[in-house]
């Protein structure tokens, strides 16, 4: 078993490596998913353009047997998505209609139009009325009380804010707009863009929507690095056009928007949701590559590629002392707090000369943006942001490494313990779902010296008790059992190791690891990832890797210590 893992942990560390790009950084590519690929139909309809073949096969080949599209690769059957795609291809059925459409449009099962982002779509097109997309304006005091009562940790899922009505546009000028959550701020101003537009055009309004809009453009031309954001903010851009006062800035803006959107096309005719996550690509692989043992006979100090990758991640800083999720020359994207922790243990673990600086500042920002209740969120606290059980472990881990920050360490650790659901697990925001929560927040346990409490214990029999009989771990992004994938093994497996090196599960776990893997020393890789869970999740390659070398590696420096 350790001569077959240990082969497995050197495949896989060669394949690894393999995915680092010539200027330093590792990059996969997230997988296609439908809401992206609507949008950007969307786009090509609002130009007058017809839409092209490769998205129209793309909507044909991912279609289920029920007649319905799911949201992402995990293809579960989803009626926000299947509206979406059906608005998109009866316009195009419309233009230039075919026995081809015709059979798959006849296919699609009834469903009632419920949530809010669809409902506008389908309003672009004529097919519902604009008024009736947001709540009243006379709500807005409701809306002040209910944002204070959701404070209240009991209170707050029974008062999330409604899917099927958006916001009414005169939010954006209180301070409840400043509250939201920043993918959220960048959702709803072209979303209020296009509804001022069709509705009440009110001039100062509409002033202050696009002021916002043309500040919060990145340098490559798209708002957010991501598809949805983007395109809708291009969508408002031209509605604008035909609908708004000349401005010399929005012809420009488009263009540049548009170019940025069609980087989003992958090859299989589809959209992906966000350009990419090459920071945290970098910073993963750098943990598990120095993890690893494949370098011990290198002659040089330090390894050539993790000089590189250091370089790149340092090179791609931001101003605050964070990293975003996704590198731009001049760092004009958000600092997010799972990227600066990752990024900062990634330059912590490879030791690469002229990075302390870089270090030190990760190390700043994490311990300036730690939340009240001792968790970090994924931007900064305060902003409609809530605590995240992975990136709260990640930012431990970091601080751990750095030494000397033992008080924000326990206030982490504190809100950890208090986070634990009463049947044994966590629940993470990022990943799916209750086993990345449970393994990271098992990880940071025991990486803390406190890997005989009573919560590691229970997070370890909630993991043995949920694993398939093929030795893996599946959930879809709701948390429902499904069946196994590499990822979601790998880093159970990983956390189990790291408590219990003996772990009978875990042990199951690394069979299922090197019987999945390719030849090439890849695995197949899964939908784990979830975006929003409105619009889906994706697959990216570099998860598929990262932590099955994490896992095997694990293995293969214990074993040995209790199979003598």
């Amino acid at each position: 078993m350790i001569t077959k893992a240990a082969y497995a942990l050197k495949k896989g560390t060669h394949f690894l490596r393999k995915q680092q790009r010539e200027e330093g950084h590792f990059e996969g590519q997230l997988s296609s998913s439908t809401f992206p690929s609507c949008a950007y139909a969307w786009i090509q309809l609002a130009q007058g353009k017809t839409l092209d073949s490769e998205l129209i096969d793309w909507f044909i080949a991912n279609q289920n047997e029920d007649g319905a599209w799911g949201l992402d690769t995990a293809n579960l059957s989803n009626s926000e998505a299947t509206l979406f795609v059906k608005l998109i291809l009866e316009q195009r059925y419309q233009d230039a209609p075919d026995s081809r459409l015709e059979k798959v449009l006849k296919s699609i099962p009834e469903q009632p139009l419920s949530l809010a982002l669809v409902k506008l779509a389908y309003a672009a097109f004529n097919q519902f009325d604009w008024d009736e997309l947001t709540i009243s304006e006379k709500a807005l005091p409701v809306m002040k009380l209910v944002k204070q009562l959701t404070k209240i940790p009991i209170l707050r899922k029974w008062l999330q804010p409604p899917r099927h009505r958006l916001p009414p546009v005169a939010m954006f000028n209180t301070p409840l707009f400043d509250e939201l959550f920043i993918a959220e701020q960048h959702t709803l101003v072209p979303v209020f863009i296009l509804i001022e537009l069709n509705t009440t055009k009110r001039p100062d309004i509409i002033a202050a929507l696009v002021q916002w809009l043309k500040s919060h453009v990145l340098s490559d031309g798209s708002w957010f690095r991501v598809n949805y954001i983007t395109a809708l903010s291009v969508l408002a851009l031209i509605e604008l056009q035909d609908k708004w006062e000349g401005d010399a800035d929005i012809p420009v803006m488009l263009e540049k928007g548009l170019t940025w959107l069609s980087t989003t096309r992958n090859r299989d005719g589809g959209c992906r949701e966000a350009l990419n996550l090459n920071v945290w690509d970098t910073a993963l692989s750098m943990i598990a590559l120095t993890e690893t043992d494949a370098d011990k006979d290198n002659p040089y100090p330090i390894p050539q590629f993790l000089g590189d990758a250091a370089r790149w991640l340092t090179a791609h800083q931001n101003s605050d002392g964070g990293w975003a999720f996704s590198g731009l020359p001049d760092n004009s994207l958000p600092t997010d707090a799972d990227d600066t922790a990752l990024a900062t243990l990634a330059l912590l673990r490879a030791d690469v000369p002229d990075t302390d600086d870089a270090i030190q500042h990760g190390i700043a920002w994490l311990k300036q943006n730690q939340g009240a209740d001792g968790s970090w969120n994924t931007y900064q606290p305060g902003q409609g942001d809530v605590g995240c059980v992975s990136i709260t472990a990640h930012a431990i881990e970091a601080l751990l490494v750095s030494g000397g920050n033992e008080i924000p360490i326990q206030r982490g650790i504190r809100w950890l313990r208090r986070k634990m659901h009463p049947h044994g697990y966590w629940e993470d925001i990022w990943l799916a779902k209750r086993t990345y929560g449970t393994a990271y927040a098992i990880i940071a346990f025991v990486k803390a010296g406190m890997g005989e409490i009573p919560e590691v214990a229970r997070g370890i029999n909630w993991l043995e008790s949920t694993q398939n009989s093929d030795g893996g771990w599946g959930e879809d992004m709701f948390g429902n059992r499904t069946s196994s994938t590499v990822e979601q093994t790998a880093w159970s497996t990983y956390a189990l190791l790291l408590a219990m090196p003996e772990n009978t599960a875990a042990k199951k776990g690394i069979d299922f690891l090197c019987n999945h893997q390719r030849e090439d020393g890849s695995w197949k890789e899964s939908c784990v990832g979830i975006y929003w869970e409105i619009i889906g999740g994706y697959e990216e390659p570099i998860y598929a890797a990262v932590f099955p070398v994490l896992a095997l590696n694990q293995y293969v420096t214990t074993a040995p210590l209790f199979n003598k």
